[in-house]
């Protein structure tokens, strides 16, 4: 059986070329199985020729919540803290 953190890391590395195009980075801050709680370091990017292309902490939250359930990994919390990349 594959093992929560396994799958959270495979979705993660699914998604890290989305935000990397803009120079944005992912990483897994806390995992907390009895609570069923993610948090993830979403260090946003910039496109400064498309603001708006660049992917957003709710939209990347979806997206992680997404391909977590495709995968049989249902969490009931999951939370993408925000920074800029290079950053704070």
């Amino acid at each position: 059986m594959t093992q929560p953190t396994e799958v959270i890391t495979e979705v993660l590395g699914l998604l890290e070329p989305m935000v990397a195009s803009d120079g944005g980075s992912l990483r897994m801050a806390e995992f907390a199985a009895e609570r069923s709680a993610l948090v993830v370091d979403y260090a946003r990017g910039a496109n400064d020729a498309c603001a708006t292309c660049v992917l957003d902490a709710e939209s990347l939250e979806a997206f992680i919540d997404e391909g977590l359930q495709a995968r049989g990994l249902y969490l009931t919390d999951i939370t993408v803290q925000e920074s800029v990349a290079g950053g704070t």
